[in-house]
Formats: C-alpha cells, sequence, structure tokens
C-alpha cells in the first residue's frame, strides 16, 4: 500500500477543505441571490402598486375637479349672465354699484376656480395651447374693465397703453395670455390702496424673444404703486411666485395666480420677472411669442346687446336643462332680437329638428335622458340640411372641447358665457350661415367643425 508524503496529506486535506468551503459559499450566495430577487420582486410590485395608486389619486384628483368646476360654473354662469342683464336696465347709482359689486365678486370667485384647475392641469401635463386670431386691445381692454369697478372703490387709477405699431390683430391663446394679464392686474388691485395701476403692451426689444421665424415678441407691463414686495423673496423668481408666506396673501388670493402665471407664460414661449421695493409699489413685465393677424374689423363690447337677428335672421334651438341657464340664455337671445326654440334633454332637440329646422343650436353637454354629445352624433347622421351646433357648457378643458368638435359640433363657449364672446361668435357662424344658404343645396357644408375667422 502506497503512502504519500505528509506535506502531500496535508495539501490534499488543505485543497479539501477550501472546496467544502467553496460550495458552502457558493451555497449561501445562491441564497443570497434568492433573496435578494424575492426582495427585487417585493419591491417591484410596491413600486407598482405605488403607481397604480398615484395614478388612480391623480384620476380621481382629476375627476372631482371636472366635476366640482361643473358644478359651480353651471349657477355662475346663471349669476353672472343674470348680473350683466340687470347692469343694462335702469338702474339708481347705489343699486347699479350693488350689480358691479356682484359682477366684482363672480368674476374673482371664477379666476380662482381658472386657476386652481389649470394649475392641476399644468401639474399632470395636460394643458395645451387653443391658438386663435385674438384682437389685442380688445382683449387688454376686457381685462381693465373687469377690474375698473374694484380699482375706482380703491381710489386707484387704472390706465392701460397700447403702442401705436403693435399689430391690430394676433395668433395666441387669448384665453392664457388674458388669465395672464388678470392675474397680474388682479395682484395689482389686491396691493394698492390710492395710487395708479398701469398697464402697457409694446414690441420686445431685447434678448432671442425678438422674432423666432414668423412671429415676433410682444411685450406686457404691469406696474402698480402699492404696497412693494419684500426684497427677499425676489432673490429668486420661484420662490416669489411660489409665495410661502400665508400672512402676506391678501384675503381671497390662493397664492396660485403668480405662479400660475409663471407656468402660463413659459407654454406662451416668453419669461416673467418682477421687480419691487417695499412702500413704493411693483412692475411685472412679460414676454410672448405670436404670429401677427392680418387686420379686420371685430365688434367692440357694448353695454346694449346689438340687434343681431335683423343682420342674420337665424332659427335657433336653446338645449338646456338648468332653467335659470335657460330663461338667462332666452332673455339674451330675445334682446337680440330672436324668438328660440327651447329643449330640455338630447331627445327634445331630435323631436324639434323632426317638426321645423333650425340654423343653429345651442347645445348643453351635461343633460338627462340624452346628453349633447349623443344628440349631435344622432343629428349628424341624419340627412338633409344640416344646424351649426355650438356647445354651451360648464365642461370647460381641452378634453372636453376636442371631444364635442370630434362629435360633429362646429364650436365652443364655455360657461359662464360671456356676452362679447357670445356676440362674436353670433357674428361669425351668422356670416358662415349666410354664406351657406346662397349655396344651397349643399346640405353637408355644416356637418363637421368649421375654422372660425
Amino acid at each position: 500500500m502506497l503512502s504519500l508524503p505528509l506535506s502531500t496529506t496535508w495539501l490534499v486535506s488543505l485543497l479539501g477543505i477550501m472546496l467544502i468551503m467553496i460550495g458552502i459559499g457558493l451555497y449561501y450566495t445562491r441564497l443570497r441571490i434568492r433573496r435578494l430577487a424575492s426582495r427585487t420582486r417585493q419591491l417591484e410590485q410596491q413600486v407598482e402598486y405605488r403607481t397604480r395608486q398615484a395614478e388612480e389619486a391623480h384620476h380621481i384628483k382629476d375627476l372631482f375637479l371636472t366635476n366640482i368646476s361643473h358644478e359651480i360654473r353651471t349657477p355662475m354662469n346663471g349669476l353672472l349672465g343674470m348680473a350683466s342683464l340687470l347692469s343694462q336696465t335702469s338702474l339708481t347709482k347705489e343699486q347699479n354699484n350693488y350689480v358691479e359689486s356682484i359682477r366684482s365678486c363672480g368674476d374673482t370667485l371664477l379666476t380662482v376656480i381658472n386657476n386652481i384647475l389649470d394649475f392641476s392641469a399644468i401639474e399632470t401635463g395636460k394643458i395645451t395651447l387653443d391658438e386663435k386670431v385674438t384682437d389685442l386691445r380688445l382683449l387688454v381692454e376686457e381685462v381693465i374693465e373687469q377690474f375698473k369697478s374694484r380699482a375706482l372703490k380703491a381710489g386707484t387709477q387704472l390706465h392701460y397703453e397700447l403702442s401705436p405699431d403693435l399689430p391690430t390683430r394676433i395668433v395666441t391663446d387669448k384665453g392664457r395670455l388674458r388669465q395672464v394679464l388678470i392675474n397680474l392686474v388682479d395682484n395689482a388691485v389686491q396691493f394698492t390702496k390710492q395710487g395708479e395701476i398701469r398697464v402697457r403692451a409694446f414690441h420686445a426689444t431685447s434678448g432671442a424673444i425678438q422674432t423666432k421665424g414668423e412671429q415676433i415678441g410682444l411685450a406686457f407691463e404691469v406696474t402698480d404703486t402699492g404696497s412693494g414686495i419684500n426684497p427677499e423673496p425676489l432673490e429668486q423668481l420661484q420662490q416669489f411666485f411660489c409665495r410661502t408666506d400665508p400672512a402676506a396673501r391678501p384675503v381671497g388670493s390662493t397664492g396660485l395666480g403668480l405662479i400660475l402665471s409663471d407656468r402660463l407664460v413659459h407654454l406662451l414661449n416668453g419669461r416673467i420677472r418682477v421687480s419691487s421695493e417695499t412702500g413704493k409699489g411693483s412692475r411685472f413685465d412679460f414676454t410672448i411669442l405670436a404670429k401677427p393677424a392680418p387686420a379686420k374689423s371685430t365688434p367692440t363690447t357694448s353695454e346694449t346687446l346689438p340687434r343681431l337677428a335683423e343682420k342674420y335672421p337665424l332659427r335657433i334651438l336653446l338645449a338646456e336643462d338648468n332653467p335659470i341657464n335657460r330663461q338667462l340664455a332666452v332673455l339674451i337671445l330675445d334682446k337680440m332680437g330672436y324668438s328660440c326654440g327651447v329643449a330640455e334633454n338630447g331627445k327634445e332637440v331630435l323631436d324639434q329638428l323632426q317638426k321645423e329646422p333650425f340654423d343653429l343650436i345651442f347645445m348643453d353637454i351635461q343633460m338627462p335622458e340624452m346628453d349633447g354629445l349623443e344628440a349631435t352624433r344622432h343629428i349628424r347622421r341624419g340627412r338633409g340640411k344640416q344646424p351649426v351646433i355650438i356647445a354651451m357648457t360648464a365642461n370647460t378643458t381641452r378634453k372636453d372641447r376636442d371631444d364635442c368638435i370630434t362629435q360633429g359640433m362646429n364650436d365652443f363657449l364655455s360657461k359662464p358665457v360671456h356676452l362679447d364672446e357670445l356676440i362674436r361668435m353670433m357674428e361669425n357662424w351668422g356670416q358662415t350661415i349666410n354664406g351657406a344658404r346662397e349655396l344651397e343645396p349643399s346640405s353637408d357644408l355644416l356637418r363637421h367643425g368649421l375654422p372660425r375667422s
């Protein structure tokens, strides 16, 4: 029997021990890998669960905001509309002041609602621009008119100035530009008690904002002689817009107006800046890019509703389930010279169309039995002369607008309805309907949404 040298025996034993240790190490390594893999799967499942929870929470929040917006805008439409009609009647000076207070408070509440909804939309990346031809002077005048009464009560002079070399009409998102100006002027009115607020619009003269292809740079400036802002928040613009100090916030302010303006100006391819000194007032200036549009006469805001029926003899049907808003719309159309038909839901709309033809239908969206979208689909599947269908709804998101146009509506009015916007829309579609009459029998001309002039 052969015997190995002692050194070799030790070497073989050591090698065996090492192999055993490696085996044990591999076993525990595999075990640890399995545990890590199991833990990784658990973490992935937790992340997926949390992600679903977050998405569901966003969805619930969006649904809540959409529903609460609709529920608030519906009575707001009646409130502001009736106040506008009341202001056109014979009132004493005291009564007129009361009406103006109602309108002012209503406009302020509407601004707060818009800011909350738009801020939520920006957070989720769901806000988009709706660019169309806009009368620049009329837009600024509308903003000034909204705050004139509040400024006068505070003993503040409110002025505006448009550079004479600016284009009369531009292509931009009128609603977003108007919202920025409203937020900045509203902020100035809140902080200015006796003094002056001035709104200016002029060509941008510095930086890359001047021109970009066919677009030009426009600059807007809102200055006031109010209480001013502590210099500390001005160290970083974003910190100022966030309004971290609730004590500095006026009653009725959500603190979202300025940060929202910052976001909206960015969407309009511009930037916003602020300079201020405590006790000496503030200056907000921002720039945007916009494309000039051909000049065209545009109806101006008037305290007296025009008798459009004499110019555009339209057969109008109003579909509205809310009795106050229905009464309001009938009164406004009556003052324009129209005797319109009424329907409380989509089924009644279809029944009315079976009895007589209509040139234009103002269609609410949320109605019992049959909503406005379903009624529109039924109408567009029919034969013969097609009416113009304008959505008149408290659902105001871009998706709501797109859904209306996709289903065959021609245009969109959001509640609360502004009289000047209604007048301009009646003018635009009155011209289109008159043109379509001259081309009859072309029954499909108004079957789908047409571009507005």
